[in-house]
């Protein structure tokens, strides 16, 4: 028996420097692979510099602005050594203290661990090894034994550089100070602790301010990474999660050209070293001319204060204006403004997109299409102006009488009545008094139809978000049809009505859009936007000529003589529509209002400039006066004061 218990001993003793031999031999090329790939490890820095943005004279926009930081990340350092890093940091960097009592018990605890736990009662400890209190219960309890007495012997600055250094993922580049000086970016840099670097957070500046603000858009914050609403796209296009991204407009649209490439460090030791530097996202050029933009905002706003001195103006506070090339779609000024009570402007050029208003005869050309296209239209056949009285309806008239009218006077002039004839047709009728025309969802269709073809109520393609259809009214009545006739009942975007008056001009609908190109690093451009023709005009090349010539003669010599300086051929059409309020907010209309409109193109023979303006309420119907300040002639007529075209 003894014999076999030494045997049994030699035996276990074997094995167990066996396995000891094995842990030594064979194990430490496991370890040392651990630990060289840790060292190996490739981290990548905060953020890096997104491309500019610029107007499409080389005006920087948008651009960045660098924040000195100190960033912590954790990588494998324990929490000794944790606190003190926290410690020679309080010694040499300044810094604001707020941190919560908690974190302060807790940074105590763990400078302190045998004496609170040896004050733990017994009792405690015995609940949490019988698994009825979890660990997190346990170190509340812990905590409660610290008293305000223990506290006062903490470094606070200490305590909250400990904080900062593990608030979040352990994974995650920390940010423990930003905007740091010259002279602590330094010192941090020669104090070489572990886990921590200086670092420059990019930021974005905007140049002109306020202006165009939301058209540019915004991006996220380094704690939000990417938003849980874009993270299956973000993220199906290799990006990280914590990758400050692009999440509203051009920011969002462009961000695989603005998104710049990150910096990236090695580890060794615990400690970060730069192995290749942050490289900027690539520029993108707009089709805007911040110059004219700004010096049609200085027309605007002094009219815009005139405007609200004057009679009627109790509701009248924005007004848009949208210059854009013709020929290419491309957006040369975007405008919107917002007068405040103080007479102090707010921008509101992403609104040119997003709301939407009666425009009024502005849109004749393309309704007067519906007359053409279905042949209701006999060319220089004239007729005398006059109203039409629809049966339990009173009568509809032009603004003023305006005598004998064919289709082209009828446009110069802005005739209703013709108009009005046109819907009737369409209908299959012929006009006579107090007559039931039976207008149908289809005559109304019709009409959208014709007029989306232009834009109006169709999507523009602007690069942008959220851009609106405008309102279509479902309500079928006859009196409607004429009213739509006339521009009095669907509701138009601003924009929608700048690609409206491009397509006569052009006789293409052509996507509107913002960006020019993009750039490489060096300059050059990487790519060049060519904004898509989505559809001709829905009429032939003979009768958009007429329109044409009718929009000229408004400028010429009609409603819009006063629009223009007159120093070049042009052709326009104003327009003007009832508009109803909700002023009480209790859901019901309790207020008419007036807005105006105004297109124009130039010059006539080869147009190179359009120009789209609203006015929403202007004015309110009232029993004092019906007093229109003229707010888009004064304008217009010194904004194409600004043009010199060769």
């Amino acid at each position: 028996m003894k014999k076999f218990l030494i045997i049994l001993f030699i035996i276990i003793n074997c094995i167990i420097i066996g396995r000891l031999t094995f842990l030594c031999l064979y194990k430490k090329n496991f370890y040392n692979k651990i630990l060289a790939e840790n060292n190996n490890r490739i981290i990548e820095g905060m953020t890096a510099p997104r491309g500019r943005i610029l107007d499409i004279n080389g005006n920087i926009l948008v651009d960045n602005i660098g924040v000195k930081s100190i960033i912590y990340n954790k990588l494998n350092i324990e929490t000794s050594d944790e606190l003190k890093i926290a410690d020679i940091l309080a010694e040499n960097i300044d810094i604001e203290v707020n941190i919560a009592p908690y974190y302060l018990k807790y940074y105590f605890y763990l400078n302190n661990r045998e004496l609170i736990d040896n004050m733990l009662n017994i009792n405690i400890l015995k609940l949490y090894n019988e698994r009825k209190i979890s660990s997190t219960d346990l170190l509340n309890n812990k905590l409660d034994l610290i008293t305000d007495e223990m506290l006062k012997t903490v470094n606070k600055k200490s305590a909250y550089f400990y904080y900062l250094m593990n608030n979040g993922y352990a994974y995650e580049d920390k940010i423990i100070k930003t905007n740091i000086t010259n002279e602590e970016y330094i010192l941090i840099n020669k104090l070489n602790l572990k886990g921590i670097r200086t670092d420059i957070t990019w930021e974005r500046t905007y140049l002109y301010k306020s202006l165009l603000r939301d058209i540019f858009g915004n991006i996220s914050s380094y704690k939000q990474g990417i938003p849980s609403e874009y993270k299956d796209e973000y993220l199906n296009k290799n990006y990280k999660l914590n990758d400050r991204v692009g999440i509203s407009n051009l920011e969002y649209i462009y961000d695989n050209y603005l998104k710049g490439e990150k910096a990236k460090y090695k580890v060794e030791n615990n400690k970060l070293k730069l192995i290749s530097d942050y490289q900027r996202g690539k520029d993108i050029v707009l089709s805007i001319d911040i110059n004219l933009q700004l010096e049609i905002e200085k027309i605007l706003e002094p009219e815009m204060i005139k405007a609200k001195k004057n009679a009627n103006s109790k509701y009248f506070n924005q007004s848009y204006i949208i210059v854009s090339n013709p020929q290419d779609g491309s957006i040369i000024s975007l405008i919107g403004k917002k007068i405040n009570e103080d007479n102090t402007f707010t921008d509101y050029s992403y609104y040119n997109v997003i709301n939407s208003y009666n425009m009024g005869s502005s849109v004749k050309g393309a309704t007067i299409s519906v007359g053409y296209k279905n042949n209701l239209i006999e060319e220089n056949k004239k007729i005398l102006d006059s109203c039409i009285k629809l049966y339990n309806n009173k009568p509809k008239c032009s603004w003023r009488s305006l005598g004998y009218i064919d289709d082209i006077r009828a446009l110069k002039m802005s005739s209703n009545y013709y108009q009005y004839l046109i819907a009737i047709k369409l209908t299959g009728n012929k006009y006579k008094p107090n007559i039931k025309i039976n207008a149908t969802k289809n005559h109304f269709n019709e009409y959208r139809k014709v007029l989306k073809d232009y834009g109006l109520g169709n999507i523009t393609g602007i690069d942008l978000l959220k851009e609106s259809l405008g309102i279509k009214s479902s309500t079928i009545t006859d009196d409607l049809l004429l009213n739509m006739a006339v521009g009095h009942y669907d509701t138009y975007t601003p924009l929608s009505l700048a690609q409206y008056i491009n397509t006569i001009s052009t006789g293409n609908r052509t996507q509107l859009s913002l960006l020019k190109s993009v750039l490489n690093s060096d300059g050059s451009i990487y790519y060049e936007k060519i904004n898509k023709v989505y559809n001709n005009a829905p009429i032939e090349e003979k009768y958009l000529n007429r329109i044409r010539e009718g929009f000229r003669l408004v400028n010429y010599n009609g409603t819009a003589y006063s629009y223009t300086n007159h120093k070049f051929s042009s052709a326009g059409k104003t327009g003007t529509s009832d508009s109803y309020l909700d002023t009480d907010l209790d859901g019901n209309v309790d207020t008419f209002t007036t807005n105006t409109s105004y297109v124009m193109y130039f010059p006539f023979e080869k147009p190179e400039i359009s120009i789209a303006m609203v006015s929403p309420n202007i004015s309110y119907k009232n029993k004092v006066s019906n007093y229109r300040y003229p707010i888009n002639s004064r304008v217009m007529r010194k904004i194409t004061d600004l043009f010199k075209l060769d």
